[in-house]
Formats: structure tokens, C-alpha cells, sequence
């Protein structure tokens, strides 16, 4: 059997990312630090709720630096992170998912005092609060749900992510006026983990859904902390603290009003300048920070330190399309993870900040099963033979067949942090003989080219955030073919029936051992190479305390004091 080794850099590209790092502000290395309990030391999965006094936090604004602009503000529609980060201040879950608040308890209340799952797993029933009222007055009744979720399905909405999140939804039935039913057409074990901590399911103000359900993305209204004060597209999101708030869940260490006045969510694309921007002093807290950046700043304890949230879902990755020429063939696709070294990228761009992946889930999602780990392991021989099989033959430097050469479009989203990864694995496949031309788009606007694929594109970089996995509907469901995310135009009937048994029972050793074969299968097909293992990381000035995450790593600032 021939021996995985690990591939060398061409001298000039080795050069190049090594120069263009220094260019950034210097070499990664040194392990992250990880901000939390009152002295620095490490929480669990969530910052610790050790605060000091309320007269000591009061007041205060915060500037957070984020990369991406969102496209809507209305949880319905939007699907991406930044539109998250702003809606987990303005908007609340029914009930709140915190691992390592309390020994034994995952689930607590939040908007809903209490709730029961039928045994079928197609009832969902929430007791709600009866002293909440939305950002406009309206008070929070089971009408609210009924018109949130209804609104979720609309098909006018478009929602990118949500409607199908929602999974099988038949209808909410308003019990009384405190009482919801959230009923769904077929068994939906997902639902709970959906909900819990996840903005896209937390109510909306049904007089301001009602009143103009399209521009309700532009003047969006919750029950949060928070609420909505301006959004200039492409600068900046602000919300600011609401004075009526009462209503906090027993997970906050706060009980009262938010601790800051303000929140800005200034969006700054380039990661160098919204580095600097923190080290300048003119933003409080960024995200997604160069490796060398995460050293800098954790290497500053005086005035910096580093935020580091688990999440849930998919790792980063590389989407292998299944329908577009070469790697339509299922060879071609698996020469390609054997190809890819993810521990010489990550030694070469990431050491000491992620881990190599080799799993279609992140840890401590449903379904992880570790021995798939070892599925594909660097082995450029076993690459070269399943090309050798597939009819790609050695010409030279490159690969033909039928006088064709071997190449691939690869499409990388600007900004998503691929560009040296694309690069890398440029040089792999080049190794192997496999050219690889590689163009940046622009995303949401991608989407549209992926999906209908006038792209002619074989690859293209991707990551998902998600509680429960189920997601992989989203991802790979036959029905998501040409919408939606699934750039890998796969369709594969097995999986399918795979994730709809999954998402059919609440039993959860049952729903390990569905989701972990629906991801054997999926892998076996080669229908992406994973990349690392993200990890939501935020530099901040050191008087940043009290920030908490939710279970997929977006920050919390309801805690959050400046002072």
C-alpha cells in the first residue's frame, strides 16, 4: 500500500503566501488565547456570567467590525452570519440551548416559560410569558408565532435558509392567547435544536409583519435588548439598548436592561483594515482576524485579548460539484480528496488557530463520527490511480483524455478568507497534474450562478452554521438542486430517506447513528473536501466583559460592558 506523505510547496508559491503574511503583520504560531472566567482562565463552550456590578457596567457603546454586509434584517430572509450577529440582539428564541450553563440541562426558557414535544415529534407546544412586548408595544401573544412562522413559508418572503430549516411546518394553531401548537406534516426532531438560540425562528412583531411584511427587513422590530435605530447598507448596522426590557432568561448573569446604550455592527470587508481598526482604537471587537492577527493580539494581554466559540455544523470547505464535467465522475472527485493536504494548509496558513478537518460535521454536532475521519488521508499515489482509472492519462504535466485536458473552475467567494486555500490546493492538484483556473465572485450574488450553473464551476468554498443536523437537507436534498445551497448538484435518493429518518425521531442515539451514515455516504461520494475546523474567533480590547455566544458562535452582547 503506498504511504500518505506530506506534499511540498513550490518554492515560488511557498514564498509568495509567506511574504504576502508578513505583509499582513507577521507569522502564525502561538496557540490562541481564549478570553472567559474572571482572571482569563477558559469556559466551557460559553464566557462566564461572573460580572461585576451593575453601577460599574452601565452606559457605554461598542463597535463591532464585521466583514459582511447584510442583505436583509429580517430573519425570514436572510441566511447569513452577519444578519445574524445583528437579529440575536434585536430578536430572542423561544428557548435558549446552553451547554455548560447548568450540569445536565441543555434547554432553558426563554421567550416560552415552558413546552412539550408530542412523542410523535410533529407538535411543538410553547407556554409563553405573558409580560413580553415587542420593540412597537405590541405585546407577545401565540398570534406572534403564528404570523412569524407563516410568514417564514410564505413563498413572497424568499427566505434563503429558514423556510427549509423549518423543516415539514403544516401550521401553528394559537391555542390561547399564551399558548402556540407549532404543528408539522411530518415527524420533525430537529425542530427543538432549530429553535433553541437560532434567530430565524424567534418572533417578529406581528403588527409590523402585518402592516409590511416586504419592509420588514429594512425596519425590523423583536423583543430583544436591543432594538433596531439605523442600517446604512455597506457601513453600518446600529441598534441600541431597549429601556423597557424586563424579561431576561435565567442564563444572563443580567436581569435588567442591556449594560451598553449602543451597539454599532460596522462592516469593514478587508481583514487587514478591520484589524487595524481595532488596534487604532476606532472599533471595540472584529471578527475573523488573519492567524497572525489572533497572535498579535492574544500576545497583548494588557490591551487585547481573543474570544474563541465553539459552533456546530459543517467545517470550512470545498464543494465539489457532481454535475459538471470532470467532476461529474466519481473517481475524478475522490482523486481530489486524496489530493488535498488540509494539515499542510493549516501548517502553512493556520497553525495554532484551527485544526485539519476530515468530517462532514463539527464536533459536538449529532452525527460526528470520528472514524469517517480517516476516510481520505493525503496520498497523492492513490489520487494519480484513480485518475489513471478514470481515463485521465499523464501528458506531460497535465492530464487528457480524449485529447482533452484535465481542469477545473474553481470559484471562490471574495472575502469568505479562501484565497491562500484555493491557492494551496492549486499547487496540490497541479501535483497530481490538474489544472485549476480560479475566479472570485461576489456572494449573496454567487449564489445565482452556482445554482444554475451557467458557471461551468467544479469547485467552490463553503461553511455552514447549524444546531442540528439535519441541515444536510439545505445541502444535499435533491429538492435543493438549482436554489438554495446545494452547489454540489448532488442527488441522491438514499440520502434523502437518510435525512428525513433522521429528523423523524427525537431519540437521539437513534439520530447519531442515521446522521453519521447519511454522512458516510455523502463522503464516500466526494461531494466536498473539507478544510478545518472553524471556530468563531473575535479580537477585542481587553474592557470587553461579559460576552456570551450562542451554539453556533455568534456573540451575545445583552452581558456586555465597556466600562
Amino acid at each position: 500500500m503506498t504511504q500518505s506523505r506530506k506534499p511540498e510547496l513550490p518554492n515560488d508559491l511557498l514564498r509568495y503566501i509567506l511574504n504576502r503574511r508578513r505583509l499582513l503583520g507577521g507569522a502564525a504560531g502561538a496557540g490562541m488565547a481564549v478570553a472567559g472566567l474572571a482572571g482569563g482562565a477558559a469556559a466551557p463552550d460559553f464566557v462566564a456570567r461572573t460580572q461585576p456590578s451593575r453601577a460599574q457596567q452601565a452606559g457605554g457603546k461598542l463597535t463591532f467590525a464585521i466583514w459582511q454586509s447584510p442583505e436583509s434584517l429580517d430573519p425570514a430572509v436572510s441566511g447569513l452570519i452577519s444578519a445574524g450577529y445583528v437579529f440575536s440582539q434585536i430578536y430572542e428564541p423561544l428557548i435558549w440551548r446552553m451547554p455548560g450553563i447548568k450540569e445536565g440541562t441543555e434547554f432553558f426558557p426563554g421567550l416560552a416559560e415552558s413546552w412539550e414535544v408530542s412523542d410523535d415529534v410533529t407538535t411543538y407546544t410553547f407556554h409563553l410569558r405573558t409580560d413580553v412586548k415587542f420593540h412597537d408595544g405590541t405585546p407577545l401573544t401565540a398570534d406572534a408565532i403564528k404570523v412569524s412562522y407563516d410568514h417564514i413559508v410564505d413563498p413572497n418572503t424568499k427566505s434563503a435558509s429558514a423556510a427549509t430549516a423549518l423543516g415539514p411546518y403544516d401550521h401553528t394553531e394559537v391555542v390561547d392567547d399564551y399558548t402556540a401548537k407549532v404543528v408539522f406534516k411530518e415527524p420533525n426532531g430537529s425542530f427543538l435544536n432549530t429553535v433553541a438560540n437560532d434567530a430565524q425562528f424567534s418572533p417578529g412583531s406581528p403588527t409590523a409583519l402585518q402592516a409590511d411584511a416586504a419592509g420588514f427587513g429594512q425596519h425590523p422590530v423583536g423583543t430583544g435588548p436591543f432594538m433596531f435605530k439605523e442600517w446604512v447598507v455597506d457601513d453600518h448596522v446600529t441598534v441600541v439598548k431597549n429601556p423597557d426590557y424586563a424579561w431576561p432568561s435565567q442564563v444572563f448573569a443580567n436581569q435588567g436592561q442591556a449594560y451598553l446604550d449602543e451597539v454599532t455592527f460596522r462592516i469593514i470587508p478587508d481583514a487587514s483594515t478591520r484589524m487595524n481598526s481595532l488596534k487604532t482604537g476606532d472599533v471595540d471587537m472584529a471578527e475573523n482576524p488573519p492567524p497572525q492577527d489572533v497572535e498579535g493580539f492574544a500576545s497583548d494581554p494588557d490591551n487585547y485579548q481573543v474570544f474563541h466559540a465553539t459552533t456546530t455544523g459543517m467545517p470550512y470547505c470545498v464543494m465539489v460539484n457532481c454535475a459538471n464535467p470532470p467532476t461529474d465522475d466519481v473517481k475524478v472527485r475522490q482523486a481530489l480528496e486524496y489530493a488535498v493536504s488540509q494539515e499542510q494548509i493549516i501548517d502553512t496558513l493556520y497553525k495554532g488557530v484551527y485544526e485539519p478537518a476530515h468530517n462532514l460535521f463539527l464536533p459536538g454536532t449529532t452525527g460526528r463520527d470520528d472514524s469517517l475521519n480517516s476516510m481520505y488521508t493525503y496520498n497523492p499515489d492513490k489520487a494519480k490511480q484513480l485518475l489513471d482509472e478514470a481515463g485521465w492519462i499523464l501528458d506531460g504535466d497535465v492530464r487528457k483524455k480524449d485529447g482533452q485536458e484535465l481542469k477545473l473552475k474553481f470559484i471562490n467567494l471574495a472575502g469568505f478568507g479562501f484565497d491562500d486555500i484555493s491557492t494551496l490546493m492549486q499547487a496540490q492538484f497541479q501535483e497530481i497534474g490538474i489544472q485549476t483556473d480560479i475566479t472570485a465572485e461576489a456572494f449573496p450574488a454567487v449564489g445565482d450562478t452556482l445554482n444554475n450553473g451557467n458557471g461551468g464551476h467544479n469547485l467552490t468554498d463553503f461553511f455552514y452554521y447549524a444546531p442540528d443536523p439535519f441541515f444536510m437537507r439545505a445541502l444535499f436534498a435533491c429538492d435543493q438542486v438549482g436554489k438554495g445551497f446545494n452547489w454540489m448538484h448532488y442527488c441522491n435518493p438514499d440520502v434523502d430517506k437518510m435525512v428525513t429518518e433522521g429528523n423523524a425521531t427525537s431519540d437521539s442515539a437513534k439520530r447519531q447513528e442515521i446522521y453519521a451514515a447519511a454522512a458516510k455516504k455523502v463522503m464516500e461520494d466526494a461531494t466536498f473536501i473539507p478544510i478545518y475546523e472553524q471556530a468563531a474567533v473575535f479580537p477585542a480590547k481587553k474592557n470587553v466583559t461579559g460576552l456570551m455566544f450562542t451554539t453556533t458562535g455568534g456573540p451575545l452582547f445583552y452581558n456586555v460592558s465597556v466600562a
